[in-house]
């Protein structure tokens, strides 16, 4: 009889016991990135005269909406640098133009000394929605 008793207790327990399910959360999905080159857009990458800035042209904007840059490069004494930014791309089908310091401004420019291994990659952001990716490398 104890035994039932038992049974019956520890039964009634388990099943008053019920917690609410988990919460399901929503991921969103990654975005995809597809690869692109830098012909598609007419990507070319220069130094300026004196090497103290580089300048980002692109030739075709057309179905762009905006670009995402992130030039990295090294200085004197293998010192990491970069330089993040976005472009809006306002009109379609017009050539932007883009110069990018390579070293810190604020009232006074103070440029990096002994640049190498430039390298930038570019984030399209198209009018479908849709993300490209291009990569350029540039050494003065």
């Amino acid at each position: 009889m104890v035994g039932v008793i038992v049974l019956l207790v520890g039964g009634f327990l388990v099943l008053s016991d019920k917690k609410a399910p988990a919460p399901i959360i929503q991921i969103p999905p990654e975005e995809i990135i597809s690869m692109m080159k830098p012909e598609e857009i007419g990507l070319t990458l220069t130094a300026s005269s004196d090497n103290k800035k580089v300048i980002l042209e692109v030739e075709n904007t057309n179905g762009i909406t905006g670009l995402d840059y992130e030039l990295s490069y090294t200085s004197k004494g293998n010192i990491p640098r970069g330089v993040i930014g976005h472009i809006d791309i306002k009109q379609a089908g017009r050539k932007i133009l883009q110069e990018i310091t390579l070293g810190t401004c604020s009232d006074v420019c103070h440029y990096d000394e002994g640049v190498s291994n430039i390298k930038l990659i570019l984030k399209v952001a198209k009018t479908d929605g849709t993300v490209g990716q291009v990569e350029k490398s540039l050494e003065l």
